[in-house]
């Protein structure tokens, strides 16, 4: 009956609108950041800043396209191949050990090279196999490493420099591998370069007289080309395949992005299964960012999981779904200065996983809703969500800064129907657990001897929080209560619905008549010669009696914290979610009681 009633006043206030509208009834010029929002392809940063890499595994079970992708969208075919796994490399001074007769030979020696002489692969050459290795920025640095690599039991290895010299343009890919073919005849080794034509390079030089000896050799191989010396570039980029065929350099021009295309499913990057086709690019530190070029609908195939169990009511499902699609448009270029638009992480933007973390039942809710997104006054709406609003959401201000009519805080009874886990939980603090949160959050109060809450908002989260310590005092607002640590999970605690207790030694206080027994005395009265006075904070306190002179320590050991919900508050709550689904609720009726005010457009692709 309990269940039917809310069921009840949630489509009062939905007012009939369950109806998802096609996007034609607002103006065609509606965008998300300057893109159309019937572009459904969108930018995702997957190795970038602090997980960016030294090398790139790549890995497809089909044939695989490289090519070279323009800031206009344009796509400048390269060459095809169809070995199964690439590796993608930056140019560098690199130690060689070899050749060796078979590829099985090489491997053994790969799988003992030192991790701390660089990254290594296996080189086919006309000579035979080598094993190639390092990062090096000069002859002196990998000379360095030779005695590592002998402890190991690599021997004979040379020092490849990155001096080379490379051919006249040519007319075509093919015109380059017959010249490379009669250089090999020649016993030279070429090699494809593209810097905006095709070329053939030769050598890994490292000085100049060992390039003036090559010059003479290619002039008597190909006579008809002019070969000029080129400089090494750290930033050009070598792709190698599995069996240890260069396939090409690119040089890296500006506005032109190495890309690989597959005509499987999906492709792996680092062991990781994705759906699209991968960008390759050096940053300032010269370690490749990856971004995935992916339809919307394969990006959310990743993502709802992660954010969602898979094993939750479809109608929840969907409803995430239709969020984390309007998300991803209201938040297009949210990475601009990094050339993407979104990353994979949940504390920043949406939590992704890729195709090892998708699930049939996320898959089919993301199928299901295709194209529906969340507009509000035309424009994709700021659909945040969260785990458990602990029983009633927020409004966005009280949050952020901004209020934003469609995200004000509702009675939310559904995440506890639901048995959230998030119902009721208890956190509990340490002395110097507390003073560090206080200094990180930018102010040395000294000993912590009370955290108070001074207000609450409306929905009952706390709205000021203060610290008091011997050496000062600090308040904290929005979402700086749920106390900000410097944790990779951001807050110590889980949301701001809690209240907080201090845990201090208990006081015994004997009279003639009776014995009790105080949680501190922070507040208590007490009589004295001057009359009855009322105890303040202090971290001790005197006390005198006829025949004794002591003090009694006042300084809480922890605070403890008990609270319900998990997140900021804002949007949807998805446990919510989940008990609206579970009382036959469907996901049009979950996203109009969480943002008050929108409709539901598709997008037609």
């Amino acid at each position: 009956m309990r269940g039917t009633s809310i069921k009840t006043a949630v489509l009062v206030v939905i007012l009939g609108l369950s109806l998802a509208l096609p996007l034609f009834l607002f103006d065609r010029a509606t965008y998300a950041d300057g893109v159309a929002l019937d572009n459904p392809m969108f930018r995702i940063g997957i190795h970038y800043e602090a997980n960016a890499l030294a090398t790139v595994r790549l890995n497809s079970s089909a044939r695989v396209e490289f090519g070279l992708a323009g800031t206009d969208g344009t796509v400048i075919p390269l060459l095809a191949d169809e070995s199964g796994g690439w590796q993608i490399h930056r140019e560098a001074v690199r130690l060689a050990a070899g050749p060796f007769g078979d590829h099985a030979a090489a491997a053994q020696v790969l799988s003992r090279w030192p991790a701390r002489s660089g990254p290594a692969f296996i080189l086919r050459e006309s000579a035979g196999f080598l094993v190639s290795g390092g990062l090096f920025a000069t002859v002196e640095q990998a000379v360095q490493h030779l005695p590592q690599l002998a402890a190991a039991g690599i021997n004979g290895v040379t020092v490849r420099g990155m001096l080379t010299l490379v051919s006249g343009s040519l007319p075509s890919i093919e015109a380059a591998q017959a010249v490379r073919e009669r250089l090999v005849s020649a016993g030279l080794e070429g090699r494809l370069h593209f810097d905006g034509a095709w070329r053939i390079a030769v050598g890994f030089a490292t000085d100049i007289t060992l390039i003036d000896s090559l010059r003479v050799a290619l002039v008597a191989a190909a006579p008809e080309l002019v070969w000029e010396s080129l400089p090494g570039d750290f930033r050009r980029i070598h792709v190698i395949s599995q069996d240890g065929r260069l396939l090409f350099v690119y040089a890296n021009l500006a506005g032109l992005t190495l890309r690989a295309a597959s005509g499987a499913d999906f492709m792996s990057v680092e062991g990781r299964r994705h759906r699209g086709a991968f960008e390759f690019t050096l940053d300032q530190m010269n370690r490749f960012m990856v971004v995935g070029l992916m339809h919307v609908d394969d990006y959310l195939k990743g993502v709802v999981p992660r954010e969602m169990p898979a094993g939750w009511p479809f109608e929840a499902l969907k409803a995430q779904a239709v969020v984390a699609r309007t998300y991803a448009y209201a938040n297009r270029n949210r990475h601009a200065a990094l050339g993407f638009d979104l990353c994979h992480l949940s504390t920043c933007c949406q939590a992704y996983g890729g195709v090892e973390w998708e699930h049939p039942n996320s898959n089919r809710a993301v199928d299901e809703t295709k194209g529906v997104i969340a507009l509000f006054n035309g424009r994709p709406a700021s659909t945040f969500y969260h785990s458990d609003s602990g029983g009633h959401t927020e409004n966005v201000e009280h949050v952020w800064t901004r209020a934003i009519p469609y995200l004000i805080g509702v009675p939310d009874p559904f995440g506890a129907l639901a048995g959230s886990t998030h119902a009721r939980w208890e956190q509990e603090l340490t002395q110097a657990q507390m003073q560090q949160i206080a200094r990180f959050n930018g102010a040395d109060v000294g000993t912590v001897l009370a955290v108070t809450v001074e207000s609450r908002f409306p929905s009952g989260r706390v709205s000021t929080l203060s610290i008091t310590g011997t050496a000062g005092r600090m308040s904290l607002m929005r979402q700086q209560p749920r106390l900000p640590d410097g944790s990779t999970g951001l807050f110590a605690l889980r949301s701001t619905m809690y209240t907080v207790t201090s845990r201090v030694a208990p006081v015994v206080v004997q009279s003639a008549h009776a014995t009790a027994s105080l949680p501190g005395l922070q507040g208590v009265q007490v009589a004295t010669a001057a009359g009855v006075q009322t105890l303040g904070l202090a971290p001790e306190h005197a006390v005198r009696t006829a025949s004794v002179t002591g003090t009694l320590r006042s300084i809480p050991s922890s605070f403890v914290f008990v609270g319900s919900g998990w997140g900021h508050g804002v949007g949807m709550s998805q446990w919510g979610a989940r008990g609206m689904a579970e009382l036959g609720h469907s996901y049009r009726e979950i996203l109009f009681h969480y943002y008050r005010g929108i409709w539901l457009a598709d997008i037609p692709h």
